[in-house]
């Protein structure tokens, strides 16, 4: 991974360029706001062997430090200009926390669902800059209060992600199933690093699921669907080689997420200039019906939440509420049965099929 103050590649100095633009107009937050966390929600959702519902948490921390080095972040994500430009200390990120468990704790407990609970906060849990060992340590007692709260995910890269820290997750959440989510992107190296400015090398996400393996700690891998630079059809064959990678290598959930417009990022700068639109929702079920099998989803679940689905800036198909509200449908309930039956076209006749079938191998 390239560290260097200075960056020859006009792709990453572009994504660094929008990245301090957008970086300039984030809010600045007052303490009463940096002890409340961005959002948190309850919704149904499909654990590893049942439909329950997910609680989903957002602090508010520094941010991811990839998005915010001189490399500029991933090309399609804009989630640092949600984090705080002045420093979150411990106390706050605990506050943030338990306010919203404080907040649902009682619907949880009272509830006849078992629960996911879901911890994002715009970059890395295990990055010690951003979230340090002793908060996580406070987090996992607060979890552990709550039998309902079957398995716990967290997202993190790579290189925060070390032996220790995994059997402290472990150890300390007790008997919850523990996923830890990366954001692999894309299996083939050339999208993953050059289009979406990863900077992962494949063998050290390789590494991390061998470790995760030692500790019964599962693996979900995020796919990237329609990274930049990929029509339609190469953004369904990417994400099929990504799927049939990460089936081989014996990851526990697979997510796949079709872009969204997020603000500040190149994605965006893309979209403005009508060089790029998000996928249709054609492309993903074409995706998903070919490469995933009931026999398949055994070993593995397979999810995909769209954020922003069924608008300009999300996964759609023509702009008619109708069809892309059809579509949403089909796919949670794909989601949530791990049915690929449900994904069935053959009943859906609008008539952007047609526009989709003429424009699939050019945008």
């Amino acid at each position: 991974m390239k560290n260097s103050s200075e960056n020859n590649n006009p792709l990453v100095e572009k994504i660094y360029f929008l990245r301090q633009k957008a970086l300039e107009k984030r809010t600045i937050h007052n303490k009463q706001q940096l002890n409340k966390p961005v959002s948190f929600w309850i919704k149904e959702d499909r654990l590893k062997n049942e439909i329950g519902k997910e609680f989903t948490v957002i602090l508010r921390t520094n941010g991811c430090n990839w998005a915010l080095s001189r490399q500029g972040g991933c090309s399609m994500c804009g989630y640092v200009q949600d984090a705080s430009s002045i420093k979150v200390n411990d106390e706050m990120i605990i506050n943030q926390f338990k306010i919203a468990l404080e907040n649902k704790r009682s619907a949880i407990e009272q509830d006849d669902h078992h629960y996911v609970l879901k911890i994002f906060n715009s970059g890395s849990f295990f990055d010690d800059s951003e979230i340090s060992d002793c908060v996580r340590k406070e987090i996992y007692s607060y979890i552990n209060e709550i039998d309902k709260i079957k398995e716990v995910i967290i997202e993190s890269r790579v290189e925060y992600i070390t032996m220790e820290k995994l059997e402290k997750i472990k150890e300390g959440l007790n008997e919850k199933k523990v996923e830890i989510g990366i954001g692999l992107e894309s299996a083939n190296d050339h999208v993953r690093n050059d289009y979406i400015n990863k900077g992962l090398p494949i063998k050290d996400f390789e590494k991390i699921v061998l470790m995760s393996k030692q500790l019964d700690v599962g693996i979900k891998a995020y796919l990237l669907f329609k990274p930049p630079f990929l029509n339609e059809q190469c953004a369904i064959d990417d994400c099929a080689n990504s799927i049939r990678y990460c089936l081989d290598l014996g990851v526990d959930t697979i997510s796949i997420n079709p872009i969204n417009i997020q603000k500040g990022s190149l994605i965006e700068h893309l979209w403005y200039k009508n060089l790029y639109r998000p996928p249709w929702f054609y492309s993903l079920f074409n995706c998903l019906v070919t490469n995933i099998s009931s026999a398949k989803l055994r070993n593995c679940r397979i999810v995909s939440d769209p954020s922003g689905a069924g608008t300009k800036r999300g996964i759609h198909n023509c702009l008619k509420k109708e069809c892309n509200e059809t579509m949403k449908k089909m796919l949670k309930n794909f989601v949530l049965h791990q049915d690929p039956s449900k994904l069935d076209l053959k009943n859906h006749n609008c008539e952007c099929k047609m526009q989709y079938e003429l424009q699939k191998d050019q945008c």
